[in-house]
């Protein structure tokens, strides 16, 4: 990374930074978080422009690799939540008809011995 990049992003986290200040509304934060958040965004910056200058620099079978290996691991991770969320809604289901079942033969065997 070129030094002119990283003082052009350090000026505009600057300049976020003094409007964020600037603005009435804001409430205040304690100066570590300030710079801990400003870090993380900067570094998330970073690795996204540094991604950028990768992928622009590939030839483009080497793109269409990159971004079809990419679709097929973001539609997997779909599916897993997908698939996370079925459970979760079979599960719910599941239990609705155990505490039915449950309180149908407690019922009925509460009033068979009375």
């Amino acid at each position: 990374m070129n030094p002119q990049r990283e003082e052009d992003l350090q000026r505009r986290l600057d300049k976020l930074e003094a409007e964020i200040n600037s603005s009435p509304k804001v409430v205040p934060q304690p100066q570590e978080q300030k710079q801990i958040r400003q870090s993380v965004f900067a570094n998330l910056n970073l690795q996204l422009e540094r991604f950028q200058i990768w992928f622009n620099s590939l030839s483009g079978a080497k793109k269409l690799v990159v971004s079809g290996v990419t679709l097929l691991v973001g539609l997997a991770m779909l599916q897993a939540v997908f698939k996370l969320v079925a459970s979760v809604i079979s599960l719910a289901f599941l239990a609705v008809l155990v505490y039915v079942g449950y309180k149908f033969f407690a019922s009925s065997s509460f009033q068979g011995k009375q």
